[in-house]
């Protein structure tokens, strides 16, 4: 039942996201290439590679080798995901913020199961960008720690 609940909470989340982001100007389509650092949960490094179409990304994912709050990732966890990017009218310093609500596949983490779901905020800077995301369960699994990482983007 609890589950059934968090599901619905998302969806609902997901339909206010949506609605709230179709006034708004979308994020600079094209492909992009991440590189990232761990917060909070351990020393794990992360590179990505990312394809935004106006209002939403695809990506895959590899978290590398490290120390979490679970324990030693010892091998390479790879993670393919799709998102829902939304922006807000707020800029500040030419930069504009953004934020996002998705989906992800993840395999070989300690931290989180196989399904996920994937949040973040950044900064974008005309493609550049800065962004805190967040890869979560939302306790679906007992497997639930979370990855927490600060990724800066870079197009091409």
């Amino acid at each position: 039942m609890q589950g059934k609940m968090i599901v619905a909470a998302s969806a609902a989340l997901f339909s206010l996201v949506t609605t709230a982001a179709s006034a708004t100007e979308p994020l600079p389509d094209g492909f992009g290439v991440s590189v990232g650092k761990a917060v909070l949960t351990g020393e794990m490094t992360s590179a990505a590679m990312s394809f935004r179409y106006r209002r939403w990304e695809a990506g895959a994912f590899i978290f590398g080798y490290g120390n979490t709050d679970d324990g030693p990732q010892e091998r390479l966890a790879y993670a393919a995901s799709v998102s829902r990017l939304f922006r807000p009218d707020w800029q500040f310093c030419r930069a504009s913020l953004y934020g996002r609500v998705g989906v992800a596949y993840v395999d070989g983490s300690p931290l989180v199961g196989h399904f996920n779901f994937r949040t973040g905020v950044g900064v974008d800077f005309g493609g550049f960008a800065f962004e805190l995301m967040h890869y979560s369960s939302a306790s679906l699994t007992p497997l639930n720690t979370g990855i927490n990482l600060l990724e800066f983007r870079v197009p091409f």
